[in-house]
């Protein structure tokens, strides 16, 4: 394998796990980044397809603190300096302006989805100014040279190589790559040195951020005096909470220090054009203040941090990767933090990279350029999965709960079918690497074609005037979805009879063992690779249930 030089911008987690890596693989690795470790950083919630790629390249480079960080039982005991939540899954809320949160025996407006079944190996929220710090050390140790505090002036590509000049306080920086990434997310630092457009017309939605960290929150099940909590799959804040209002929604991540994470994405123009013209802190107290119980929960909060605005949060260039350089996926697209889908694409794009300049073929300019365009076209098309798939969410919410509820079950189908494959093969049907299996389906036409259906069934009833939203039609496209996701559905979602609390449950895995291509018998003698089977201290799934 070549030794290459490889200039990375971007001292994220992503930007400093990828730089290891290579590091590891024997290139000459540079690390840039103009801020210092430690400092805050958005995108903290974690989730099971973001653990199997940390496990990937635990396995394959010997990093076993990417391990500790993809269980949170394991974090917990091997890496406790790093500050963290625990994270089951996934709950919902819906609110209503101007009255208290109200939630029957029904689970009318109340969704909780399981991503493990035990706190052992369950997902975590991370901190990120704890856990980008630790990661960028590390990088150093394994011999990157990392160079915080350096702006990049500019960046010329000349022949076969890159040149690149910067200050780092009152010293000139000068550097010659072989490749550049960006891993800097949405600053665009590649996009402002080469002609890479924009490609935001290609995204519908349009959402600003008002966030901040905050101490002193009481639970939400505490304060909700007019609502019925059924017991569910896991105590309802281990989780990313969303909770679902009229201007958008607000997210809510627990760490386990006392510090809650908490954001409001605002969808509704007039929302946004409000918050605007408002201070950060007007802003959240403002929108708070609609929602009685909400306004109760955070109402003797205490920021940590002060309270901020992101204006836009989309972002999105049309194209993620040329002749010698590559941006990671949030320095190419970002779309919302709904669904959590951040950490585990930024870090399959990692594995891609890493897995690119492993190849022989590598070894010439000419192959590393082709993988490199395998690389663009697979982002492109996970872009526009994720924008049609989380744009949709967005829709049924504006409208009403009940379809946003039935539209998740497509998310999770895609994210649970993706991870039980990959736990229970070595590799993809073709014999490659899972890195290369398309985010969330995007690759797989049966997925292609339940998101299209469901859209399709979406669209139509958005078109009827509100007064004609019934529950029967409501319970229509509920049974649509299941219909849909069917093919895929290995986790027992769209059921009824389960009122909106989905565990993680062995049964319908059993049941849809088929749709793997086992039977039910070559299942259970693969369960031991499941999430939580072996790991140590965890609890075993119950692979006598039928």
């Amino acid at each position: 394998m070549a030794r290459r030089r490889i200039a990375i911008v971007g001292s994220g987690f992503a930007g400093s796990i990828l730089a290891r890596v290579l590091a590891r693989q024997g290139h000459e690795v540079t690390l840039l980044d103009r801020g210092r470790h430690p400092r805050f950083a958005l995108g903290e919630s974690s989730t099971p397809l973001a653990a199997l790629s940390l496990e990937r390249l635990a396995a394959r480079y010997d990093l076993p603190d990417l391990a500790d960080l993809a269980a949170y039982g394991r974090w917990r005991r091997r890496l406790p300096e790093l500050r963290r939540g625990l994270k089951r899954g996934f709950t919902f809320y819906a609110h209503r302006p101007g009255g208290p949160y109200t939630n029957g025996p029904n689970n009318d407006h109340r969704l909780l989805v399981a991503a493990s079944p035990s706190d052992a190996v369950a997902d975590s929220h991370w901190l990120r100014e704890d856990v980008d710090h630790h990661l960028a050390r590390r990088a150093a140790v394994a011999g990157v040279d990392l160079v915080e505090g350096a702006e990049v002036l500019t960046v010329e590509r000349h022949p076969n190589a890159w040149h690149l000049v910067g200050r780092q306080g009152e010293r000139e920086v000068r550097l010659v790559a072989d490749l550049l990434v960006d891993a800097s997310g949405t600053g665009g630092f590649l996009a402002r040195h080469l002609p890479i457009a924009s490609a935001l017309d290609r995204v519908q939605l349009r959402t600003s951020l008002v966030y901040g960290h905050f101490a002193d929150v009481p639970s939400f099940p505490a304060v909700a005096k007019d609502a019925s909590f059924p017991p569910g799959p896991y105590p309802d804040e281990q989780a990313a909470v969303h909770h679902v209002l009229e201007e958008g929604w607000m997210y809510v991540l627990p760490f386990d220090h006392g510090v809650v994470s908490a954001g409001v994405v605002l969808a509704r123009p007039a929302a946004r054009e409000r918050a605007a013209r408002l201070s950060p802190e007007c802003a959240w107290a403002e929108i708070l203040e609609r929602y009685p119980t909400l306004a109760a929960q955070w109402g003797g909060a205490q920021p940590v941090r002060p309270i901020a605005t992101v204006p836009l949060l989309q972002h999105r260039l049309a194209q993620a990767a040329g002749p010698g350089w590559a941006l990671l996926p949030h320095a190419f697209c970002f779309l919302s933090p709904l669904f959590s889908t951040g950490i585990a694409w930024s870090l399959l794009a990692v594995e891609r990279l890493a897995l690119l300049l492993e190849e022989d073929e590598a070894a010439l300019d000419s192959g590393l350029d082709r993988g490199l365009d395998r690389y663009r076209a697979l982002l492109a098309r996970e872009a526009e999965q994720v924008t049609r798939l989380v744009e949709g969410a967005y829709r049924a919410a504006g409208r009403d709960f009940d379809l946003l509820a039935a539209y998740s079950d497509l998310y999770f189908a895609a994210a649970s079918f993706a991870e039980i494959r990959q736990r229970l093969f070595e590799t993809a049907d073709d014999g490659g690497a899972w890195a290369w299996q398309g985010f969330l389906g995007s690759t797989d036409p049966v997925l292609g074609e339940a998101l299209g259906a469901i859209l399709a069934a979406l669209d139509e009833i958005l078109a009827l005037p509100p007064k004609r939203l019934s529950d029967n039609v409501k319970g229509r496209f509920a049974a649509e979805v299941g219909r849909a996701i069917a093919p895929r559905n290995l986790a027992g979602l769209a059921d009824p009879s389960r009122n909106r609390l989905y565990p993680v449950d062995l049964a319908p895995l059993l049941t849809g063992a088929p749709l793997l291509g086992l039977s039910e018998a070559a299942l259970r003698q693969r369960t031991d690779r499941l999430r939580g089977a072996t790991e140590d201290g965890a609890e075993v799934w119950p692979a006598d249930r039928s």
